[in-house]
């Protein structure tokens, strides 16, 4: 089920839990692939019980939370983990925002392994509270988000430099 909120306090009550997935989808009824992934979004919500599906709608404008996350462009996806975002999708992008699901999102607990497991040092499991930051796909995300101008400017300043030092 795809829940609708508009405020960060809204919000809030679906990020509590540090380890679960949430996926922002900002949306608004005027935009055409919005409403094409619309019901993608909503079978996903319906496949994975396990993550909070959330629907922000700005066809009146924007609110609190589109600030917050700057928003620029739609349909947007925000991917929480607890409250920290671990990554965003512009566009309307069908297999992204699949393949981004099943990166993020844990399983449900089964019960079938209850224990931490051991791994091959004979130390606990993957289960350590520090979360695992991969630069290289921060930095990946980063510069795919970013303004084309800018990228621009990075790499024309980049041969710069580069020309002045050799």
């Amino acid at each position: 089920m795809v829940a609708e909120i508009t405020t960060k306090t809204d919000l809030a009550q679906y990020t509590s839990d540090p380890a679960k997935l949430t996926v922002i989808d900002f949306t608004a009824s005027w935009c055409p692939p919005c409403q094409a992934i619309k019901p993608i979004f909503e079978s996903l919500a319906n496949e994975n019980t396990n993550v909070n599906f959330l629907k922000v709608d700005l066809s009146e404008g924007t609110n609190e939370l589109a600030t917050f996350y700057s928003v620029t462009a739609m349909p947007t996806f925000i991917f929480l983990v607890g409250d920290q975002e671990v990554h965003r999708i512009r566009g309307a992008n069908p297999a992204g925002l699949k393949s981004s699901i099943a990166q993020f999102a844990k399983p449900a607990s089964s019960g079938a392994f209850p224990g931490q497991g051991r791994t091959l040092s004979g130390k606990g499991g993957s289960s350590s509270s520090a979360p695992t930051y991969n630069v290289s796909n921060s930095l990946i995300t980063t510069w795919s988000n970013m303004n084309p101008q800018a990228k621009v400017i990075i790499v024309l300043g980049a041969v710069y430099v580069f020309f002045w030092l050799i």
